[in-house]
């Protein structure tokens, strides 16, 4: 019984570890890759888009939140320090920062 315990939780820690990741530049971005967009920011996925404010995110598509910002993607998502992420859902990084999935 402990083996299969002890081997459910490195499967929910290798699970939860792959879900962002560490850039070049010190910050997490959600997703399996960053990407180095053309203002020196990494973004998380393959993809880079431009927003109409100037800023990049990641992914092909970008979505106005309510406090004026954008995200990469077709959603987000309200975290509890009043920021937004991209995505249905999100996550805390080792940073203390949230990245949305």
């Amino acid at each position: 019984m402990k083996k299969i315990l002890i081997g459910a939780f490195f499967a929910s820690a290798i699970a939860y570890a792959g879900s962002y990741t560490l850039a070049p530049d010190g910050t997490y971005v959600s997703g399996d890759s960053a990407t180095l967009a053309p203002d020196g920011s990494y973004v998380g996925g393959d993809s880079v888009t431009l927003t109409p404010s100037g800023n990049y995110v990641g992914g092909s598509s970008s979505t106005l939140t309510p406090n004026g910002n954008y995200v990469g993607g077709s959603t987000s998502t309200l975290t509890p320090d009043g920021s937004y992420v991209g995505g249905s859902s999100f996550e805390m990084a080792p940073d203390g920062t949230y990245i949305g999935q």
